[in-house]
C-alpha cells in the first residue's frame, strides 16, 4: 500500500579504520515515494546506500535494517536483492561487448536442458524494451547505445525481479537534459507501481523536481528530514554546510596587479575539418592576482584555447604568448609545468586523477623535480608538502596513501588542484573545476581560488555555470564560435548581457544601434 514503511534504518554506523563514515543513521523509507538524500562530498550518502544494498556486509557495521517489519542481515548484494532492494550505482555494471538482451539476463539466462534459450531471452527482452519505451533491438550491442539508455536498461534489469526499494546513486551525473527527462518520467512510473526510490544527487534543482521527501546528511550524520515543500534550496544548503547560506562566494576584495600573461593571438584548427577554425584569433591578458573567467556555450572554444596554451591540443595551433613581458612558447604540458602553469582538466576522471595512485602521489606528481636531490625524491619533504596541501585544502581522506578513486568527487578535485599549488604554479588554468561536485565543495573551491589570487596567483577559470562565473570573477571573457566577443568587469557584469553575447555574439547595444 502506498505510504507504508518498506524499510527502516536503525542507528546505522560504519567505520573505515579511524574514520566514521556514517554515524547513528536512522530513517524510514515509504512505498511509492522518492526519498532524496543530499549532502556534501564525504557526507556518507553512498556509504549508507551500500550498507542497505549489501555491498557492505552486515558484519562490517553497527545498527540494524528492518525490511517490512523483519530484521535483515545481508551478507552480500544477492541477499539484499532477494529482499527486494536493488542499487543502480554511478558506474553502470554492463558488459559492452554483449547484447542488450544478454545484459538484461546477465547471470540469470533462461535455459532449456542446460543450454541458453535465446528465443525466450530475446523475446522477453523485446517486451522489456517496449515497456520502458526504448526503441532499441534486443540484439544491439551495449557499446552502441547511449548513457541514458544504459541507465534505463540497468533499471529494467533490476525490475525483472520483485523490486521494493530502488537506490539511485547520482543517476544523472553523465546525462544530458533530454536524457534526464526520460529518466525522470520512468521514475514517476515506478512510483505509481508503489516502489520506494532512494535518490542521491548533488543537483538541487533535480532533487526539488523529483523528490517527495528530502534528507540532508553532513559529516556522516542525518541532520534533518522533511517534505519537499518544506525544504527550499537555501535551507538545504544551510543544513549541508552547517551554517546560514549567505553568498557561496567570498567577497572580491582583490586588487589585480600587472599583466603576467599576454596571449597576443591563438588560433586552433579543427583536426577533422581542414581549414576550419575552432578558435579564431583570440587575444587577452591575464593579470597577477586575478581571476579571469571564460564563459561561452558549447562549442565556444574555451577548453581548446586552454589546451593550446599548455601545448596539449594535439592539432594545428597558431599561438603567440608573452609571460612576464617575455615571449614564451609551450609545446607540451611538461613545458607548461616548467613555466609554472598548472592545468586542471575538464575530465577529472580520465585526465586529472591518477586512479592507481594514492592521494599523496596525486598531489606530489607535478613537484617531484622540486622535491628531489640528485635524482632521488626526498620522502620527508614530499610527506610535508602533501600534509600541508591536505590541511590547507581541507581534503577529507582516511590517509595519504588512500587510493584517490576511493575519495568523493570534491575531495579528488581538491587533490588535483592541490597538485598545482604544491608545484608553486603562478598561473592556474581551471577547466570546469566545480563540475560534478556538491555545493559545499564548490564553496570551498571558491574560497581556495580567492586565497590563491590574494597570494598573487593568477587564475584562468573556465565554467559553464554563469552564476559562479559572476560570483568569483574579476573579469569575464565571453566567447562564441571561437571568437572573443567581450571582456567585462566581473563586479559590474550584467547576467542578461553576458548570455546575449554568448548566444548572439554581439554586444546588445551594438544591435540596437543598427
Amino acid at each position: 500500500m502506498s505510504g507504508e514503511i518498506i524499510i527502516n534504518f536503525c542507528n546505522l554506523t560504519k567505520r573505515f579504520t579511524s574514520v566514521v563514515a556514517v554515524k547513528d543513521a536512522a530513517l524510514s523509507i515509504r512505498a511509492g515515494e522518492v526519498h532524496a538524500i543530499v549532502g556534501g562530498n564525504g557526507a556518507g550518502k553512498s556509504t549508507l546506500m551500500k550498507m542497505i544494498a549489501g555491498v557492505y556486509p552486515d558484519s562490517s557495521f553497527d545498527g540494524s535494517i528492518i525490511c517490512e517489519g523483519s530484521l535483515c542481515s545481508f551478507k552480500n548484494v544477492t541477499e539484499a536483492q532477494k529482499a527486494g532492494i536493488f542499487m543502480i550505482p554511478q558506474e553502470l555494471n554492463m558488459v559492452n561487448d554483449l547484447t542488450i538482451a544478454e545484459n538484461l539476463f546477465l547471470d540469470n539466462y533462461p535455459a532449456r536442458h542446460g543450454i541458453i534459450d535465446r528465443r525466450i531471452m530475446y523475446g522477453e527482452s523485446e517486451k522489456i524494451l517496449e515497456n520502458f519505451g526504448l526503441s532499441l533491438r534486443a540484439s544491439t550491442l551495449v557499446r552502441e547505445i547511449g548513457i541514458a539508455q544504459r541507465q534505463l536498461i540497468t533499471i529494467a534489469r533490476a525490475m525483472r525481479n520483485d523490486v521494493k526499494v530502488l537506490l539511485l546513486d547520482e543517476p544523472t551525473a553523465t546525462l544530458s537534459d533530454n536524457e534526464c527527462k526520460i529518466l525522470f518520467e520512468k521514475i514517476r512510473k515506478l512510483k505509481k507501481k508503489n516502489i520506494a526510490l532512494i535518490y542521491i544527487s548533488h543537483r538541487m534543482e533535480e532533487v526539488k523536481m523529483i523528490s517527495d521527501i528530502i534528507t540532508v546528511m553532513r559529516d556522516g550524520q542525518i541532520i534533518e528530514t522533511g517534505k519537499n515543500e518544506n525544504m527550499d534550496e537555501k535551507k538545504i544548503v544551510s543544513l549541508m554546510v552547517g551554517k546560514e547560506a549567505g553568498s557561496m562566494y567570498p567577497p572580491r576584495e582583490r586588487t589585480p596587479g600587472e599583466v603576467i600573461l599576454s596571449v597576443k593571438t591563438v588560433t586552433v584548427y579543427d583536426p577533422k575539418v581542414p581549414g576550419k577554425k575552432i578558435v579564431d584569433n583570440a587575444a587577452f591578458d591575464l593579470k597577477k592576482g586575478e581571476i579571469l573567467s571564460f564563459y561561452g556555450l558549447v562549442g565556444a572554444g574555451r577548453s581548446e584555447t586552454a589546451l593550446a596554451m599548455i601545448g596539449a591540443f594535439g592539432g594545428t595551433v597558431d599561438i603567440l604568448m608573452e609571460k612576464n613581458h617575455k615571449p614564451v612558447k609551450i609545446l607540451s604540458p611538461s613545458e607548461a609545468i616548467d613555466k609554472k602553469i598548472g592545468y586542471l582538466p575538464e575530465d577529472r576522471k580520465r585526465q586529472g586523477v591518477i586512479d592507481i595512485l594514492g592521494v599523496d602521489k596525486n598531489i606530489s606528481v607535478a613537484s617531484l623535480y622540486q622535491l628531489a636531490s640528485k635524482g632521488i625524491v626526498n620522502k620527508k619533504r614530499e610527506n610535508e608538502t602533501v600534509a600541508r596541501i591536505i590541511k590547507a585544502l581541507a581534503i577529507k581522506t582516511p590517509s595519504t596513501q588512500t587510493k584517490i578513486n576511493n575519495l568523493s568527487g570534491g575531495n579528488a578535485q581538491k587533490c588535483v588542484l592541490g597538485r598545482w599549488i604544491a608545484a608553486d604554479s603562478d598561473i592556474l588554468i581551471l577547466d570546469e573545476a566545480t563540475q560534478g561536485i556538491d555545493v559545499e565543495a564548490k564553496s570551498q573551491i571558491y574560497s581556495i581560488m580567492d586565497g590563491l589570487a590574494k597570494q598573487g596567483k593568477s587564475i584562468l577559470f573556465i565554467s559553464s555555470d554563469l552564476s559562479e562565473v559572476m560570483g568569483v570573477s574579476d573579469r569575464i571573457l565571453t566567447m562564441r564560435h571561437g571568437k572573443v566577443v567581450n571582456i567585462s568587469d566581473g563586479k559590474k557584469a550584467v547576467r542578461e548581457q553576458i548570455i546575449w553575447e554568448a548566444a548572439i555574439g554581439e554586444k546588445e547595444e551594438a544591435l540596437h544601434d543598427n
